[in-house]
């Protein structure tokens, strides 16, 4: 997971532009609310309404010959995964916990991607979509173990470097690591007085002991409805450079991003999922410490539905 800066800035220039150099303003209500500057970069308007449009789209530049893909996920990356291989004429098959957002779950079944709901717990349902990728000779593609999705999501770290001044810190949502790979990554090469912080939930602190840790640390189960945080068991490539990447981790409860969501809502007129306030979530919660600051905060999933 060593990621090349100069593949970066090559997927910057070919991702397609409604994934790229997206909107990054200072949020006048959110700053004046939490009592330092806080600016958003904002993930949410693309087809796929995520960061991971970027990851995906520069996966499959990455490997112009995959005919079949299996990914084990029916939310923001299944959805990206699904939309850039429909666009190449690429089948791209599913599989998500039977609690899937059934909101997403029908938009994907609707653009006539398929979609198994087979199983709940993370793990199992990484295992499944294995097992089918072996039978029906199908590129297994997981969020957290391909360098090019963590290439593809630092394009959104490049375009902070435009800012007139370099942020103090960079929250972003921790996740399966990709995006919190690819920031850091980039930060600490392009801005290194920037501290990135990867934020997790309380109920799913797999992935945020592991990066303290230096070591892949596990969960008997999750406890969270922000979907994209729900990792139970961390991909054991990102690990490493994720602890040495990232300045800290925080975590965030439901009720924290049910909070930071309907700020944003209140503030922006923007409907995110939990996921995509997770790092607001983090932010509100250690304003106290970050006085004086200038924060940016990824938002970087939409609500549908």
């Amino acid at each position: 997971m060593r990621v090349d800066l100069d593949r970066v800035v090559e997927a910057a220039q070919l991702i397609p532009r409604q994934f790229i150099r997206t909107a990054q303003y200072r949020s006048e209500g959110i700053s004046r609310l939490l009592g330092l500057e806080v600016i958003l970069k904002i993930e949410t308007a693309n087809p796929v309404g995520s960061v991971m449009g970027r990851a995906a789209e520069w996966w499959f530049e990455s490997h112009p010959a995959a005919h079949r893909v299996v990914c084990a996920s029916a939310d923001d990356f299944g959805m990206a995964m699904a939309h850039a291989g429909r666009s190449r004429g690429i089948e791209v098959e599913l599989f998500g916990p039977t609690s899937a957002d059934r909101a997403k779950v029908d938009a994907l079944r609707h653009a006539g991607t398929t979609v198994r709901l087979d199983a709940d717990d993370p793990e199992d349902i990484r295992e499944e979509a294995r097992r089918y990728g072996s039978m029906v000779d199908g590129m297994l593609v997981l969020d957290g173990e391909h360098i090019e999705l963590v290439e593809g999501a630092a394009t959104m770290a490049a375009e902070i470097e435009h800012l007139d001044e370099p942020p103090d810190a960079f929250f972003v949502p921790l996740g399966s690591g990709t995006l919190a790979l690819g920031t850091a990554t980039w930060c600490h090469a392009r801005m290194p007085r920037t501290r990135v912080v990867g934020v997790g939930a309380e109920g799913a602190p797999a992935m945020a002991r592991s990066v303290r840790e230096h070591r892949v640390v596990t969960t008997p189960s999750v406890s969270t409805a922000a979907s994209e945080l729900a990792v139970r068991v961390p991909s054991e490539p990102i690990v490493v450079p994720l602890g040495s990447a990232l300045d800290d981790t925080a975590l965030v409860s439901d009720r924290h991003m049910e909070q930071a969501a309907a700020a944003l809502a209140s503030h922006e007129g923007i409907r995110v999922s939990l996921s995509g306030a997770a790092a607001l979530a983090a932010v509100a919660v250690a304003a106290p410490s970050l006085r004086g600051s200038t924060v940016v905060v990824a938002v970087t999933s939409r609500a549908i539905g």
